[in-house]
This record gives structure tokens, C-alpha cells and sequence, in this order.
């Protein structure tokens, strides 16, 4: 029985949309290596929380098999369809920066052909604690119990990102292969965003931001670096954007090309590099990759393949 502040399913703001839109600037930006391009850090974060916090809320209004054909549809179609165009990429462009030969062990099979689709196996993977976070999370004593789990699984999970290192997002590692580095990190703040739309569906938003400040602490203490404190910076962005109001379809009309220039922005930067040679600004090259995969997911989307690619 859910709680007595709770509500049907978790709510919806046009404010997110923009966040989302401003995340995936940010991840272009970082994979760019551009001027402070840790921001990415900050960026991937938001990113993950604002997906498994979108799918508390999707599964809430559409259980069942419902809500599994339709992230079937915009998940694993989507991965299959760009780990076909990737691998094509590699072959024209072997010698390009930062293109890796993958699919060359059973763990690149969690990635695709091109180590930035890593991200869409993770999510379809991890889909699957969906459920169980909107069930079992009713109250407010689970949801604490549920913080506490959360800080229990982000402190090993932090030390083994540690170990693995920043080089192993990038490059094969054999000591901590691929993707697992990526999931290190990536886990616990999914995690996160999940239990917060729990959290905001019973008013009890603020918990979820506490247990997020006492872990960033700990792992801070322990680990004093920039990826520390990505949890809590994360929650306090998504809190903040998440109290403004925008009237208006336009923050939803630029979010719906976040997933393609996701998607997209390592060939435009391979464009970078054949237009402006491989020591192109990383400035200039992460505002051609940006802008250049805007383009052409707005192209794509007006193309009978735009639903399911």
C-alpha cells in the first residue's frame, strides 16, 4: 500500500527537458576533451540520474509489458541500428582518433563496436531494478532503507572506478576491462535517480538529497577527487531545475534531440578531425560534433526511420 503523501506516478517538468538538453552539451564537451572538460563528469551524472528518474515515472503509468516493447523500442533497436553504423565508421576510418577496433571480446559485446555506445547496454541492463525500486519503495522507512543500500553499494563501486582509473573509459585495461570502469561509476547514480522519483512521488524529496550529501562525504574522505562528489552535486542540480517552471513545448523540442546527438557526436568529431586535421581546438571540435549531430538528428527525425532509430 503506498504512503500517505503518495501520488499515482512520479510528475513531469518541462524544466527537465532543458536539463537534459544542457547534459548532453556537456558530455559532447567532455568526450571532446575541450577546456574543462570534467565537466562531462558532472554532465554523465545528471544524464543517468534523469533516466532512471524518467523511468520510475514511465513504468508507473505504463506497467507491465507496456513499458519493456516501449524501451525495448527506443533502447535496443537504437543500439543495434548505430552499432552497425559505427562499425561501418571504423572501417572508413581506421586511422581516425580515437576510434577503437571493438567486438573483439565477449565483454565489448556489453559496449557495440564504439566505446561511447556503452552507455545504451548499461541502461537496458539496469532497467530491469526499475520495478522493483517503484514497488518496493512505498514509505518512508523503505525509503531510507533504500539510501542506506544505495551508500553501501556507491563506496565499494567508487574504489573500483579508483582502481580502474580514467584511462579505462577510453582505452582497453585488462586489470578492470571494459565497460565495467563506466559501470563503476555509473551504477550508483542511476540507482540514485531511481529512488529520488520514489522519493518525490511520496514528498519526501529531500532524503534521497541527504543520503547523496553523506555519501558524496565519505567517498570524498576516502577518494578526494572530482568523481566524489558527482552524486551530490548531481542531486542538487536536478533539485534546483527541477522547482522551475517553463511554460511552453520548446525545452521538450530541444530535449528530443538530446539522444541523437548523443548518438552521433563521435562521427562529427571524426569530421572535426578530417576538416581541421587531428590537432583541431578541442573547443572547435566539440562545437562541430555538437552542433553538426544536432543537425543531423533534426535531418533524421524527419525520415521514416526516426521512431525507431
Amino acid at each position: 500500500m503506498a504512503g500517505q503523501n503518495s501520488k499515482s506516478s512520479v510528475d513531469y517538468r518541462r524544466s527537465i527537458d532543458l536539463l537534459r538538453f544542457v547534459a548532453c552539451f556537456g558530455i559532447v564537451w567532455d568526450h571532446a576533451r575541450a577546456p574543462y572538460a570534467d565537466v562531462g563528469y558532472l554532465a554523465l551524472a545528471i544524464f543517468l540520474v534523469l533516466t532512471s528518474f524518467l523511468a520510475v515515472g514511465s513504468f508507473e503509468r505504463s506497467k507491465g509489458a507496456k513499458f519493456w516493447l516501449s524501451r525495448a523500442q527506443r533502447i535496443a533497436v537504437p543500439w543495434l541500428f548505430w552499432c552497425v553504423v559505427f562499425r561501418i565508421v571504423y572501417e572508413w576510418f581506421q586511422r581516425a582518433p580515437g576510434v577503437a577496433p571493438l567486438l573483439t571480446e565477449p565483454g565489448s559485446l556489453l559496449i557495440g563496436p564504439y566505446i561511447h555506445l556503452w552507455f545504451l547496454p548499461f541502461v537496458m541492463i539496469f532497467l530491469v531494478v526499475i520495478p522493483t525500486i517503484s514497488i518496493q519503495i512505498q514509505t518512508r522507512q523503505e525509503l531510507i532503507v533504500a539510501c542506506v543500500l544505495l551508500g553501501l553499494i556507491s563506496v565499494p563501486f567508487a574504489l573500483l572506478h579508483a582502481e580502474a582509473g580514467l584511462a579505462a573509459w577510453f582505452v582497453a585495461e585488462e586489470k578492470i576491462p571494459q565497460p565495467l570502469p563506466q559501470w563503476f561509476f555509473s551504477l550508483p547514480l542511476f540507482l540514485y535517480g531511481g529512488i529520488s522519483a520514489t522519493a518525490h512521488r511520496m514528498g519526501h524529496s529531500g532524503i534521497p538529497v541527504i543520503a547523496a550529501a553523506i555519501i558524496s562525504l565519505v567517498l570524498t574522505v576516502l577518494l578526494p577527487e572530482f568523481a566524489s562528489v558527482q552524486m551530490i552535486l548531481a542531486a542538487l542540480v536536478f533539485e534546483m531545475v527541477w522547482r522551475i517552471r517553463i511554460d511552453g513545448r520548446w525545452p521538450t523540442t530541444l530535449a528530443s534531440f538530446a539522444f541523437g546527438i548523443y548518438l552521433m557526436h563521435p562521427i562529427f568529431m571524426l569530421v572535426a578531425f578530417k576538416l581541421f586535421g587531428p590537432d583541431v581546438d578541442r573547443s572547435l571540435g566539440a562545437l562541430v560534433a555538437f552542433f553538426g549531430s544536432w543537425a543531423a538528428t533534426a535531418v533524421l527525425q524527419r525520415t521514416p526511420l526516426a521512431r525507431i532509430v
